[in-house]
């Protein structure tokens, strides 16, 4: 029986590495999967059993063994990223949404401006509640970002960081997401409408 370890992973990463494993067993064999949060348990099972696969749940203390036989259909277009849960956002809230890569016209300068606006906004007194990453602001959330550390003292500090999934599908970079989780564009629009304002930097 396969196993998949995603013990300390949140969304989306344990539904990838089911939609994976999946994709690598026969029809009718069992798949095994590790997970040690509630969210991840609750998004991975509503995909599973939207794909009409047969699933049974088991807590041991705070880990969970979730064992699932393949009698669905999983394809490589099948798309994980609407599972990922999100809480909504407060009606006091805000919202920054990163539009490109650079701050302003400068392709020299514009980079540097952006890094020092991500890098600043651990520091101030209040947060955005969430940040939205399209189009060429995904490269910021990936695995060689320059901004790394502070989005993931963000997201730790409770800030949601939602990131296009069509534009990391877009420019090839799913695989290396490093920080937030992968949404679409109904999502992010849905937030964005209930946020108290939203800034574009």
């Amino acid at each position: 029986m396969k196993t998949v370890d995603a013990k300390g992973l949140k969304c989306p990463m344990p539904l990838i590495m089911t939609k994976r494993a999946l994709l690598e067993i026969d029809q009718d064999e069992t798949l095994e999967i590790l997970i040690d949060n509630d969210i991840s348990v609750k998004n991975v099972s509503r995909f599973l059993e939207e794909h009409q696969m047969k699933v049974s749940t088991v807590k041991q203390g705070e880990l969970y063994r979730l064992t699932v036989s393949k009698t669905g259909a999983i394809t490589e277009q099948t798309r994980t990223e609407e599972y990922c849960e999100i809480a909504p956002v407060e009606a006091s809230d805000y919202l920054v949404s990163f539009q490109k890569n650079i701050k302003g016209d400068s392709d020299e300068l514009g980079p540097r401006l952006m890094q020092l606006f991500i890098n600043t906004l651990p520091d101030i007194d209040q947060k955005p509640g969430t940040l939205v990453f399209l189009n060429s602001s995904i490269f910021y959330t990936l695995k060689d970002s320059p901004v790394l550390e502070p989005l993931k003292k963000l997201e730790e500090s409770g800030v949601k960081i939602l990131v296009c999934g069509t534009c990391l599908d877009f420019f090839g970079k799913q695989e290396e997401l490093a920080v937030g989780i992968i949404s679409n564009m109904y999502e992010i629009m849905n937030l964005m409408s209930k946020a108290s304002k939203v800034l574009y930097p």
